[in-house]
């Protein structure tokens, strides 16, 4: 006995050690310090939860939560005392903050419309709508929030916000009868404040502020459920605005034109027409539109009549487009005497160029309608409505489930006495509505085998008949859609898919498929002529950007390019502008050839030769102004002076004076001034330039011109004050006398 309980001693002994041994294992006094670490922080964390914090509930429940599963990890540690306290400690401050969080939690809504009254009681609208929406956001149905709100919206005028949610309140939310009341209330005076508001906008004479509120209104009137509109009334105030509106529109452009602001004036116009456009039935009298416009109009013209300089072609076309497209507002007479002044100014009634006129009229006319004639069989020009009313008759959509020409309809009302055939027709069916057509078509023909009698054969070729209509009409609606993506190269292959077809079927002579057929291509004609038209737009600006970069060669390539663009017959292209650029850049390509002609014999080292051509280049530059065209030339004097070498400089001068060139000569002396001669130097052979220059000059018709010309270019440079004395001298001698 003695040696169990000592046996049983010791084995106490040994597991008491070993349990006190791993205790220690597992919490060393650094663990330990952690662990408590740990506990004042959850009980810093948890202490925080302030039932004042609202917005914070969701991150406090989240808190308790890890709190809660903190001290489940930690109740193993419960031997050690203080680790213990600390786990008393947390536990008590958790079960409070708990029962605050649960507590706050379902009154969120409650508690943030309470704090929102208290901000509108102190006037703080824009914190109260903050609280109003967290209010709602944490219950939906909160009845009290949400006519808070309706009563904001109707503090800001959004009379449908406010009504909207009022309704909403009543039907979908469970009000008391104190708040219904209270709703069905503020709907009445909603209607009754915003109604007499826009009466004193209208006063006032704010008719755009007062036809915003009438046209929430009138969106109310239409969804009245409780019999508050007065829709005669809303009507005439509406009716009273538009012509307010149009006629400070009409005040506002007459205003512009009086400080001479066109443009404010123009893009007022703009909206004045579109603005009567869109309220004909309101706005009878048009007589003070046609006037502004009329104003504006002849202030373009005028202005465009005054840019006679080339740099201004532009700026000049520009004007009389503008002119052109406000007249066209007016139209009529007015517009046709406008187009007048327009070809006036422009100097033809129809600018021609023979070798653009031969570049189009080589040019080969392009369209669905030229390639596929078999199927063109009138001259009509509403192939768009045509084709809307066909796309109504055969494809389906969200409002017209079943096309009365569709498949679909006929599988409904086509029987047969085979029931096989029937469900070959549903199926049928089944494959035109996902568009595959090959397989649709291969069940037909399954169909027309199982046809034994002649009622069903018939039955089978209406539905043969049906099924290429409508393939024909998704195909080729597909194909002018393709058009619309810019896509030519499927709208050909949906085109000829198409056309191959109604070939294979023999269909070329069904009265239905030639006007699907007829319509839709001069319907995709007419996009593809839109989309030429945006090509030669596109190719104007890039002629621009090769004008402001003075390559005029690739300008001139750019311009035949949009010459060549044609679409079908019937395709009206406007290439107005491409005319008027090949105009400005013509004596730019003329000077550009000079100059290279001029350049073969520096080339071919026959430098006088050379400074000849380069002097009549000269003239031709200073005489066209092509310095406004922004083409770059380098001076004769500067290139003589580049050279260094004063008897070359003297050479050419002779030369230039030998046939008859002054105006080059006399730039060839000038070279000598840069290179550090005095005017004293050249006094001499200066007069005798000055004296025969004035001798030609005044032959010419141009002669003032030409005269000022000199005067201006020398006149603030005293080292050809010998020259243009005598210039002057003589111009005035040799008028006086006849030649």
């Amino acid at each position: 006995m003695n040696k169990f309980f000592r046996v049983l001693t010791i084995f106490l002994v040994f597991t008491l050690f070993t349990g006190v041994n791993a205790f220690s294992q597992v919490l060393s006094n650094s663990q330990k310090k952690d662990i408590l670490n740990n506990f004042d922080k959850q009980i810093k964390i948890i202490t925080a939860i302030s039932p004042d914090n609202i917005d914070m509930i969701p991150v406090y429940s989240y808190q308790v939560s890890k709190a809660e599963d903190f001290l489940r990890d930690n109740e193993k540690h419960n031997t050690d005392k203080e680790i213990y306290d600390k786990y008393l400690e947390l536990k008590t401050v958790l079960s409070h903050s708990k029962e605050v969080v649960d507590f706050i939690t379902p009154r969120a809504s409650e508690l943030y419309y309470i704090r929102a009254i208290n901000l509108l009681t102190n006037n703080k609208k824009q914190d109260a709508y903050t609280y109003l929406q967290k209010s709602i956001a944490a219950k939906p149905d909160n009845v009290m929030a949400n006519y808070e709100l309706s009563k904001m919206s109707l503090d800001s005028n959004q009379i449908i916000n406010t009504t909207n949610r009022l309704v909403n309140i009543l039907t979908k939310m469970k009000p008391t009868e104190e708040e219904k009341l209270l709703c069905q209330n503020m709907i009445a005076y909603t209607y009754d404040k915003n109604l007499l508001q826009s009466m004193a906008l209208i006063k006032q004479g704010k008719y755009a502020y007062a036809y915003d509120i009438l046209s929430e209104l009138e969106a109310f009137c239409k969804k009245d459920a409780f019999g508050i509109c007065q829709s005669s009334v809303v009507d005439k105030n509406m009716a009273i605005c538009k012509q307010g509106i149009y006629d400070n529109h009409i005040d506002i452009t007459n205003r512009a034109l009086k400080v001479g602001d066109i443009k404010v004036a123009a893009d007022f116009v703009q909206n004045t027409y579109d603005y009567f456009q869109r309220n004909r039935e309101s706005i009878a009298d048009t007589d003070s539109f046609d006037e502004v416009v009329n104003k504006v109009v002849n202030s373009y013209l005028a202005q465009a009549k005054l840019m006679k300089e080339a740099r201004n072609n532009e700026a000049r076309t520009d004007l009389l487009a503008k002119a052109r497209e406000l007249s066209g507002m007016v139209g009529g007479k007015y517009e046709e005497a406008v187009l007048k002044q327009i070809a006036s100014i422009q100097g033809t009634v129809a600018p021609s160029d023979a070798k653009l006129d031969s570049i189009e009229n080589i040019a080969q006319n392009k369209g669905y309608s030229l390639d596929y004639p078999e199927y063109i069989k009138d001259t009509t020009s509403i192939a768009t409505e045509q084709v809307t009313q066909i796309e109504k008759d055969y494809i389906p959509s969200s409002e017209n489930k079943l096309p009365k020409e569709s498949v679909a309809v006929a599988t409904t009302k086509v029987k047969t006495i085979d029931k096989a055939i029937d469900d070959k027709f549903y199926e049928t069916r089944t494959y035109m509505q996902v568009n595959n057509y090959e397989k649709a078509l291969e069940v037909l023909e399954k169909a027309n085998r199982l046809a034994k009698i002649e009622g069903d054969k018939k039955a089978v070729e209406a539905m043969y008949k049906r099924a290429i209509r409508e393939i024909t009409v998704k195909r080729m609606s597909a194909a002018e859609y393709a058009i619309f993506e810019g896509n030519v190269t499927k709208a050909d292959s949906l085109v000829a898919l198409t056309d191959d077809l109604i070939t294979e079927y023999k269909m070329k002579e069904d009265t239905a498929i030639v006007r699907i057929m007829n319509s839709y291509l001069r319907a995709i004609d007419d996009k593809v002529c839109s989309k030429k038209q945006d090509e030669i737009n596109v190719l104007v600006y890039d002629i621009l950007e090769c004008i402001r970069k003075n390559d005029f060669f690739t300008a001139e390539a750019y311009i035949n390019k949009a010459m060549e663009i044609k679409g079908n017959n019937e395709c009206r292209l406007d290439k107005s502008r491409i005319r008027s650029l090949k105009r400005q850049i013509e004596e730019p390509l003329q000077y550009i050839e000079m100059k290279e002609n001029a350049e073969e014999y520096l080339a071919n080292k026959d430098t006088v030769r050379f400074f000849l051509e380069y002097s009549k280049l000269e003239y031709f530059f200073n005489t066209k102004k092509l310095a406004e065209m922004s083409v770059q030339h380098q001076s004769l004097r500067n290139l003589l002076y580049a050279m260094n070498d004063d008897a070359l400089s003297i050479k050419i001068a002779e030369s230039l004076i030998k046939y008859q060139q002054y105006e080059g000569a006399i730039e060839a002396i000038g070279s000598l001034k840069n290179m550090g001669y005095k005017a004293k130097h050249t006094k001499k052979i200066q007069k005798k330039i000055g004296q025969m220059m004035s001798l030609q000059d005044v032959k010419r018709q141009e002669k003032i011109s030409q005269s000022y010309r000199m005067e201006d270019k020398y006149n603030n440079d005293k080292w050809f004050k010998y020259f243009l004395k005598e210039y002057k001298k003589n111009m005035i001698k040799f008028q006086k006398m006849s030649f």
